[in-house]
This record gives structure tokens, sequence and C-alpha cells, in this order.
């Protein structure tokens, strides 16, 4: 175990001045939203690699993306204020926040509420700030500071709804070794679990409820958040060297993929399944595309899609971008290459999965000396054109608990072959630090589909998810967003 800050200090990039300067806080005009120019492959090529839209203005560089209850996105970046996003109207509302929230942790409470923890003083300087912000109400709340100042670290939320803090440097540019937890009121810190970890750590809720980290450094642990915390060692990866900037999400309850990373970047990628009795990595199928600073996003049929990023060696190097898009199937291990984008899009990219199942996908910039894309675009997924949905007519309840039966109204509820439950996205630096996908348990009735939300808080940690249905040929609803309690 190191808990030795200064053993870790080199590891940190040292940022441009280009990070440390001053925002501007300069209010911006709303942009206004236009019925998409859709980029069209040849007809029917849509099925097979779906279809990007046009490049929309942004009024900033949306490098910290939130899906928000009411289905609009929170974003932020260095300079300006954050943001909301209308996609119904790709609206743009300004809602300045309390403290400049860059390279902060976030995630979202078992109230639906999203917690910011940490902030942006300086290149490697982060705030202690606690900042929470409420979509019912669009405004921000300033709660208790964490002990120490935290930049660049990863906040998970519990299965009994409290929070994990972990990593970051503080306000003197120090690497923090202790977690620290919110309780809904203050932060504790976990003093037996000192140990210094790279930045914006890839941390899970395991099905045990212990957290467990699987990268960017090769050596897994765990982590045990009961009394004053405990960590201990887990199975390496199978690839040699860091994953610095790849993705890894938690595609179904206990089993992640990780993918891409390190310098130069990789292509492949490795599974490990935390419900078996010893978990190992293993190897999957390799993307065709090595990737850095690249975004994975779990899509409503459990099947995951990368996007952005660069083959390039150095830190983020343009000449090295990937556009095209690539889908990795759950069931086979296999990859896909889909349609391309048109923005270069690496360092401080981010990409989201929209109630309507598509991905948003934007950023790039602000910071490193790399432009600004102040734009954004959005991505159909080829089952988007692979016939009609699936509906969800009538009422379905926006809280509810766990174990409970919903019914589903739905004319739709014979062809359904699958209901997924997503959480929310909460994304930055190429990691989603509160998505994962649960499947649930459901049967035919009259009308519909009686559904069982899951009963496990470890498979399904308090927060709002996205419930769809998917019928066989892998089409999903429009998501109807849940708050699980």
């Amino acid at each position: 175990m190191n808990s030795d800050p200064s053993k870790a200090r080199d590891r940190y990039r040292t940022f441009s001045s280009s990070d440390d300067s001053t925002p501007s806080r300069r209010p911006y005009l709303r942009v206004v939203y236009t019925p998409p120019d859709t980029v069209a492959p040849p007809p029917g090529l849509e099925a097979r690699v779906g279809r990007w839209s046009s490049v929309f203005p942004a009024p900033i560089v949306q490098l910290h993306v939130h899906l928000l209850r009411d289905g609009t996105v929170l974003s932020w970046g260095l300079q300006g204020d954050p943001q909301v996003w209308d996609p119904a109207t790709g609206t743009f509302t300004p809602v300045p926040s309390p403290s400049l929230l860059f390279c902060a942790g976030h995630t979202f409470l078992g109230d639906g509420r999203l917690l910011v923890a940490g902030g942006h003083i300086s290149g490697v300087r982060g705030l202690p700030n606690t900042n929470l912000f409420d979509a019912a109400t669009r405004s921000w709340q300033v709660a208790p500071p964490m002990a120490r100042g935290r930049w660049y670290p990863t906040t998970t939320t519990l299965p009994d709804g409290e929070v994990l803090s972990v990593a970051g440097t503080d306000e003197n540019s120090t690497a923090v070794p202790i977690p620290e937890i919110w309780d809904g009121t203050r932060w504790r810190q976990l003093t037996t679990a000192g140990m210094v970890l790279e930045y914006y750590p890839r941390n899970f809720v395991a099905p045990d409820g212990r957290v467990f980290y699987a990268g960017e450094e090769p050596p897994s642990r765990w982590l045990d958040v009961t009394g004053t915390g405990r960590w201990s060692d887990g199975p390496s990866r199978n690839e040699p060297g860091w994953r610095s900037y790849g993705s890894a999400v938690m595609y179904a309850p206990g089993k992640i993929l990780y993918a891409g990373g390190g310098d130069p970047p990789t292509n492949t990628a490795e599974v490990i399944d935390l419900n078996d009795a010893s978990p190992a990595w293993r190897y999957t199928g390799a993307m065709a595309y090595a990737r850095r600073h690249m975004n994975a996003t779990i899509l409503p049929t459990g099947d995951v899609l990368v996007t952005g990023g660069t083959s390039a060696p150095g830190f983020s190097e343009a000449a090295g971008a990937v556009h095209a898009a690539e889908l990795w199937s759950a069931t086979t291990g296999t990859w896909t290459t889909l349609a391309s984008n048109a923005v270069i899009r690496i360092y401080h990219s981010t990409s989201l999965l929209l109630p309507d199942g598509r991905v948003l996908h934007t950023g790039s910039g602000d910071g490193n000396n790399q432009p600004r894309e102040l734009s954004y675009e959005l991505y159909s997924p080829p089952y988007l054109f692979r016939g009609a949905r699936p509906s969800l007519t009538g009422f379905t309840p926006t809280v509810v608990g766990y174990g409970q039966t919903v019914r589903v109204e739905t004319p739709d509820g014979a062809s359904v072959t699958q209901v997924t439950f997503v959480h929310t996205g909460s994304v930055t630096h190429a990691f989603d630090q509160a998505a994962r996908l649960v499947p649930l348990a459901f049967s035919q009735v009259s009308g519909g589909l009686s559904v069982t939300l899951p009963a496990s808080r470890t498979a399904a940690p308090p927060g709002p998810y996205m419930l769809f249905l998917v019928n066989g040929n892998g089409v999903p609803s429009i998501g109807r967003i849940m708050l699980l309690q």
C-alpha cells in the first residue's frame, strides 16, 4: 500500500498555463436549436453504422456532462457558467455555480440531486468545496466542504446512499491519500484507508458492497468503506502499463469493461466479472482503433459505444484523432466499426446517453492548449434504424422502491425481449462516474408488462435511472426516468 503522496506526484501531468488562467465569467446568450441537418449514410446503411447529426453550437466546452431527472443535461467547463441544455429545444440556459467546478468529481444522490466534490483553483490545485445541483429548482446549494481540496477525484454513490470521494490533489498540489464519505450532512475521513491513486480512478460498487478500483494503474484493488476503511489487493489486468485515459463501464451488475488508454494508446480491452469466486481480468475483442481520451457509453441494449479519442502517442495528439465510433457486443465480445463524426474530440471530450436512445458527443479542449470545441454532435445508433420502437403509454411512477413491481403500459409487450435500468450518466475525463446497467425481470400482463425493479442496493445504488424496453430487433423504447430510493 502506498500512502506517500510524494511517490505519486511525479506521475501527475503538469498542466499548461491555459489550465491556470482565470476563467471568463461573462454571460452567454441562449443558443437556439434548429432542426438537425443530419449527415446521412447511403440508404439502409444506418441500420448497420448509425448516423451522426450536423454540428451544433454550444456556449461552453462541455467537459463535465450530467443527465438530470427531467431529461435535460447540465454541463460545465473551465471557462463560462455551467449550462442546462434541453435536448427537446436545443436551448442552453446558464446556471452560475457558487465556485469553479472544473476538474471536480460528481455523482447523483439518492434524492436525484447532483453532488459535486472539489473544483479548481489552478492547475493541479483543488478546492475542498461541496456543491449540490437540484434539477427541480435549477439551483445550487452549498454544503460543508471536505477535509482537503480535490482536483480530479472520483465520487461514487454507495449502496446506502452515502457518497465516496477518492484521490485528487489538494490546495497545495499534494495528492490526497485519505478517502472521504458524504453522509448527507457532512464528510468523514476513512483514516485507515490511505492510498495514493491516479487521477479520476475508475471506481465501481461491487456486488459484495465494497468499492472496486479497476484502474488506471494495472493492479486492481478493493476498498472496504466500513468503519475507518481498508484497502486490499485485487487482480492485475493483463495489459502491461497504465491505461491512463482509457474508459471503463459496468455494463451489467458486477461486470466491467476496460478499453483503450495508455501512451502509446492501446486498442485492447479487458473484462472482469466481480460475481466470480476469484475474479480475474481477461481479454475481450480488440477495438479497430487504439484510443486514448475516448468515452465508453452503456446503451439500453447492454452493448457499449465508444466515441472519440486519439491513436497517436503523447498526451492528446490531434494528428491521431479517431472519428469512427465503435460498438462492443456484451454477448459476443466483438467490436463493430460505425459511422464517423465530424469534429476532433480528444482531451476533455464527453459522451452521454440520452433518454431517446441517442448519444450526446461533445467537448474537447478548455485546457492543455487544445482547441476549444464550442459545439456538440448527436449520434443515433444503428438500433434507431431497425424498425419501430416499443412504446410506453400511460403513467409510470417517478419515484420507486427496491423490489417494487411496476406495471408498464405498452401495446408492444409481446415483442419486448429485454427491460433494462440504466443509471443517468455523470461524465468527465473519459469516465462516467455514475452509469451502470441492471437488467430487470418482467412478464407480460394484459395491456403491458409487469416489471420488477432491483432488490439489491449493491446492484443498483439509489438514484435516477432510465427504464427502457428493448424488442427482439434490439430497438429500445424512449426511456422513462425513475428515482430509485
